[in-house]
């Protein structure tokens, strides 16, 4: 390129760099970055949703987020996960029940019949106790008024656990809702018992429905398996370019009709020394006249990871058939309630700020029936006259080194001027 090229590019570049620029009021310059919340409505409450490049620039967790009007002054607001669908927790105390009969049917199916009394509560959920470690089961559930006639509430669910590869698994099953006094498990194991010392019923529960926000956050395009690089599993090195977003969900895709395969998750800072932290699975099966799945895998939020290892456990099968992968986060919204005839901008990007305490965070009440507005943000804009809020040593800490060196240069110099110079009291 020559000197004449070059002069332009940095011309343009400069003037690029101009137009994705805003100034902020003299209390807000130490905040790196700013977006405008374009067209706010402040009849109602408002919200904005998070996206991947608000996650990378955000500094403290999300602690230096700030909603700031034209006139510098602050706006409460509240930071909130999407609402999840519907997928109720089991409760902590199941439903009194007792276990009638624990039986084998030799290359069929071992057997369990669950008494929850003559007055039982609506029931859709059954958790299998076994001291068995490395499984995985399908069960077929049924419900009975009198232990005679049998109604098939569910015809075919998995169970599971693998300890030799740390992953808990799941003993639950869901079934259609009902208020019979029995369940029949099914369990087909047919080379031998399987072993149940227990099985805990649980009453229905209510789940909150959610808002018309997406639920997950995508940080990263489809993603292929690494070349094959050990037998009996499939896997994928990530790097996600930044160590600043939190990862909470892996989202699989596959052409292939059924399957049940653990996943083994692990992450690192540097892509050297890694550290498995959870374990799960995905499966795709016909039930009936239905398919089930679940082709996501999610675990407690993980901050500060920019590589990510991802392996299926297949066991003695062949890999899943085009089989991809996401990584994903939680969606984020952050609510608000502008007020008349203002603008505003949400900034953030301050490594020295801290969460902010509102009293609107122990006021707002959303009524599952409420329409809240959604202002979209507009793109991301550098902070025109933006002053560093770090100690003048955090910002050139390469000074302080130097000041170091002259310093140990000097007290040298002057200890060898010392070490040279005669004693007045030596004898001549």
């Amino acid at each position: 390129m020559t000197r004449r090229g070059l002069r332009l590019f940095f011309v343009c570049a400069a003037l690029a760099a101009a137009c994705f620029a805003a100034e902020l009021p003299a209390p807000w310059r130490a905040w790196r970055y700013s977006r405008s919340i374009d067209s706010p409505h402040s009849d109602v409450l408002n919200y904005v949703a998070l996206d991947r490049k608000v996650l990378s620039h955000t500094e403290n967790q999300l602690g230096d987020l700030r909603i700031i009007d034209d006139a510098g002054a602050e706006l409460p607001y509240v930071l909130r996960l999407a609402p999840l669908p519907p997928k109720p927790e089991p409760p902590t105390q199941p439903l009194p029940s007792v276990v009638r009969e624990n039986s084998f049917a030799p290359g069929q199916f071992t057997q369990v019949v669950i008494d929850i009394g003559a007055k039982a509560k609506f029931h859709n959920l059954v958790r299998v106790d076994t001291p068995e470690s490395d499984f995985i089961n399908w069960v077929e559930v049924a419900a009975s008024d009198d232990a005679h006639t049998w109604r098939i509430v569910k015809a075919r669910a998995p169970i599971s656990r693998f300890l030799k590869e740390n992953i808990k698994g799941d003993q639950s099953v869901r079934y259609s809702e009902n208020n019979a006094r029995y369940l029949r498990l099914r369990i087909a194991e047919t080379s031998h018992q399987f072993p149940v010392t227990g099985a805990s019923v649980f009453p229905v529960t209510e789940a909150a429905q959610p808002m018309g926000v997406s639920v997950v956050l995508p940080l990263s395009q489809i993603i292929t398996p690494d070349p094959p690089a050990a037998a009996s599993q499939t896997q994928w090195t990530i790097d996600l370019g930044d160590s600043n977003l939190p990862v909470s969900e892996l989202e699989f895709a596959s052409d292939q009709a059924e399957f049940f395969r653990a996943a083994r998750i692990a992450n690192s800072a540097d892509g050297k020394e890694w550290q498995t932290i959870y374990g799960g699975e995905i499966y795709r099966y016909n039930s009936g006249d239905k398919i089930e799945e679940s082709l996501r895998v999610s675990f407690y939020e993980s901050w500060g990871p920019r590589y990510w290892r991802v392996q299926i456990l297949n066991g003695n099968d062949v890999d899943l058939s085009s089989v991809r992968l996401a990584v994903a986060t939680k969606s984020r919204m952050v609510i608000f309630h502008p007020r008349p005839e203002r603008r505003y901008r949400l900034i953030y990007g301050n490594a020295r700020a801290s969460a902010p305490q509102y009293d609107f965070s122990r006021t707002l009440k959303i009524d599952p029936s409420e329409a809240l507005a959604n202002p979209s943000l507009g793109l991301e804009e550098l902070t025109a006259n933006y002053a560093d809020p770090r100690p003048f040593s955090e910002r050139h800490p390469n000074l302080l080194w130097l000041a170091l060196g002259i310093a140990v240069v000097l007290l040298g110099y002057a200890a060898l001027r010392a070490l040279g110079t005669p004693r007045s009291d030596t004898p001549r």
